[in-house]
């Protein structure tokens, strides 16, 4: 097999996918552009389209949130001035019920419908929000720089020594996982096996599901992730693998492949699982039990 090439740095994939996400709001894409590149500031997490629950069951979206300095920031089009109560509304919401601060850019005449300021007038606002940022982390001394590339390199688990449910432990490849335990994933042909095993341990494997598999493959993982279900459409294929996992009896170290609200692909550790060999046999399908939320190297 040919070296798997190093995934793209964590924060530039991020900004990517978070620009791609608002590509279509040319106005607000074009102003967090700026206030990105004018704040310079990589230790700052942006977010957008950040969901705020309102009261009697209604959100609302916020443009650009800062997390780490509890900063809201709203572009405003021009036909937001005719919605000024509605605005207002959810905007003193935003603030009471998150107890943020709220920045907000006002891209029309506030005085005339419909019609846009200039380009002087928007990036006038535009710096004037970045000033109200680096006022703001400044003032948090306590601030945690955003740069979760580190919490997801192959180094930073091995020294660690354990994966832990509770730490919110992930890595970005099925490779990476595979490199922590000093192994590579098996693959027949080119097809990657579904688990793999760890090296100079007996009944204990690594494995990485997701929900939407091919091949007929169904995972299913409980609310509370402590029970997976897995089994396979075509009923011989399940039959042999319930079969086979039942006479194995292996363990699982459990990395469950999901997506970001932005799309973006990471393996989180859910724990470790073991059969319910009653219960698959009961239901003819593969049922695993969450048994530990820690795993040590």
């Amino acid at each position: 097999m040919k070296n798997q090439k190093q995934p793209i740095d964590y924060q530039l994939d991020y900004m990517e996918h978070l620009f791609y996400r608002i590509k279509h709001k040319k106005t607000e894409s074009y102003v967090i552009h700026r206030i990105w590149d004018k704040l310079d500031d990589t230790r700052i997490r942006f977010v957008v389209q950040q969901r705020v629950e309102l009261p009697h069951g209604k959100y609302a979206l916020a443009d650009l949130y800062l997390p780490q300095i509890g900063v809201f920031v709203e572009i405003n089009e021009p036909f937001h001035i005719s919605q000024k109560k509605e605005d207002d509304y959810r905007n003193e919401n935003i603030v009471k019920l998150t107890q943020n601060d709220q920045f907000i850019i006002h891209c029309g005449n506030s005085t005339k419908d419909g019609e846009w300021l200039n380009l002087a007038e928007i990036h006038q606002q535009t710096d004037q929000c970045v000033a109200f940022i680096k006022e703001r982390i400044n003032q948090t001394h306590d601030l945690k720089p955003w740069n979760m590339s580190k919490w997801l390199t192959v180094e930073y688990h091995k020294q660690k020594g354990f994966f832990k449910a509770d730490d919110n432990d992930q890595l970005r490849t099925i490779d990476d996982i595979c490199a922590v335990f000093d192994t590579k994933p098996k693959y027949r042909g080119f097809q990657r096996v579904g688990a793999t095993p760890v090296p100079n341990k007996e009944n204990i494997e690594i494995w990485y599901p997701n929900i939407n598999n091919r091949s007929g493959w169904i995972n299913e993982l409980s609310a509370d992730h402590n029970t997976f279900t897995e089994y396979n459409q075509d009923d011989a294929r399940r039959q042999t693998h319930v079969n086979a996992c039942i006479k194995d009896n292996m363990q699982r170290i459990t990395f469950f492949r999901y997506k970001d609200e932005l799309g973006m692909e990471f393996y989180k550790f859910i724990g470790v699982f073991s059969l319910d060999i009653d219960e698959t046999q009961k239901q003819g399908r593969c049922i695993w039990r969450r048994i530990s939320k820690k795993y040590k190297l």
